[in-house]
């Protein structure tokens, strides 16, 4: 095989969902291999704990009346209330799953949240 014909053969393929493919000719062989999705393979792997959102609302980093001065890198500790999310008069509160260290704040103050909204990244200890 050429290698203008193995130029066509590799355009073609782009156009089309194939990753592989094996051309076969009397006692020539040879396969091509695409990668056009390098996500597909790809592993992501993360040691860190979401901290989700209990249900849809506003979210506040402390209840009226209250601070909370939560800093990315902070040390936190099982339970401890991270912020609450405002649904009407009623507040839910956010609590830390595990002690460890609030790697990511991914909410800010007075912004909605969905329910399940990862708000916090917390790396455990």
């Amino acid at each position: 095989m050429d290698v203008k014909t193995l130029t066509k053969l590799t355009k073609w393929m782009e156009t089309t969902d194939l990753e592989e493919i094996t051309w076969r000719s009397g006692a020539d062989k040879i396969s091509l291999k695409l990668n056009n999705n390098p996500e597909h393979n790809t592993t992501i792997a993360s040691t860190m704990e979401p901290v989700l959102s209990p249900s849809i609302g506003i979210f506040r980093f402390a209840r009226p009346g209250k601070t909370n001065h939560l800093k990315e890198g902070a040390s936190v500790k099982a339970g401890q209330e991270l912020g609450v999310v405002e649904v009407g008069k009623d507040f839910k509160s956010i609590a830390a799953p595990s002690n460890g260290l609030l790697k990511i704040i991914s909410i800010e103050e007075g912004k909605p949240v969905e329910y399940g909204q990862p708000l916090f990244f917390i790396e455990p200890r």
